[in-house]
């Protein structure tokens, strides 16, 4: 339900009489839409992008929550806004502008790409061999690089999420003892440490 056609519909139906518990208890059952992410640093299209392609190199799963559930393309997109020098700025953006060219883009926009387009160009480019991995470095092929950047970049974002960091991984916010030669197994059961 929308909020706002609840408020409109309850003050027509109600005579905008004085809310009561049980209206209270309507108004949060209602689901707000979310809200539209407004990047800071990319442009509207490049925003789409990057929320599509983390979205599948970090899905969500039964077990955890996906990138966007812990809003790393948000999270990356500020870090990138605030943090990064001018440089570093420009080699971020070359490189998701050159990863725009690759992709089939027409007149409707980067809205319109379908998963498969992303799918394809991450194939293309990440699930090679080590030999046309060398090759695309000693090129310095700028799509390749700016992919595996932004790969390596959400998955520290994701992995240092609040979330992420307290439920998924082992977290300990005050360690108590240090044992050393223990198998990971052993100490955590298999999960890696949250930092």
């Amino acid at each position: 339900m929308k909020r706002r056609s609840v408020l409109k519909g309850l003050g027509l139906s109600l005579g905008y009489a004085v809310a009561t518990p049980s209206v209270l208890s309507l108004f949060q059952s209602c689901k707000t839409e979310p809200e539209v992410w407004v990047p800071q640093l990319l442009s509207f299209e490049e925003g789409v992008l990057v929320k599509n392609l983390i979205d599948i190199m970090l899905p969500k799963t039964e077990d955890t929550p996906g990138a966007l559930d812990v809003n790393v393309p948000e999270f990356l997109d500020l870090f990138a806004s605030k943090v990064y020098n001018q440089e570093q700025t420009s080699e971020f953006l070359n490189g998701i502008s050159c990863i725009m060219e690759e992709l089939p883009i027409t007149d409707l926009g980067v809205s319109a790409l379908k998963k498969e387009d992303y799918q394809g160009l991450l194939n293309h480019y990440l699930r090679i061999k080590k030999e046309q991995r060398e090759i695309y470095l000693e090129e310095e092929n700028t799509v390749f690089i700016a992919l595996t950047n932004l790969r390596d970049f959400a998955v520290w974002a994701y992995k240092t999420s609040e979330h992420i960091g307290k439920n998924i991984l082992v977290y300990d916010p005050i360690p108590g003892r240090q044992q050393g030669c223990v198998s990971l197994e052993e100490a955590t059961g298999g999960r890696a440490w949250s930092l």
